[in-house]
């Protein structure tokens, strides 16, 4: 019997534009500037649950943000994805394994 992996959460474009009250377009803006990490699958994109939990921290005073917040400047969240993406050599299922433990 095969074990099932468990994957963190994902919401369609137009799930995260209603949970931020942005317009689906908006929302596909934001991904293709790589303001918002995203999966393509096909011609649809996929925001993990991750993702979500920090575009809302984003919003919360700085007392309460996670030392990641405090940068002056964020970063762009596709060139730094695609960054760590270079330097390692788990697949994407691993990766999204990892992830779900760090959330």
């Amino acid at each position: 019997m095969q074990k099932s992996v468990p994957y963190p959460e994902v919401y369609t474009v137009e799930e995260f534009a209603q949970m931020f009250k942005l317009s689906a377009e908006a929302v596909r803006n934001l991904i293709r500037r790589g303001e918002i990490a995203a999966i393509r699958i096909g011609k649809q994109y996929r925001i993990p649950q991750p993702v979500v939990d920090r575009y809302f921290a984003q919003a919360l005073p700085p007392q309460e943000r996670g030392f990641g917040m405090w940068k002056e400047k964020p970063v762009s969240s596709l060139r730094y994805v695609n960054r760590l993406r270079e330097r390692d050599s788990r697949s994407p299922e691993a990766f999204l394994a990892d992830l779900k433990e760090d959330g």
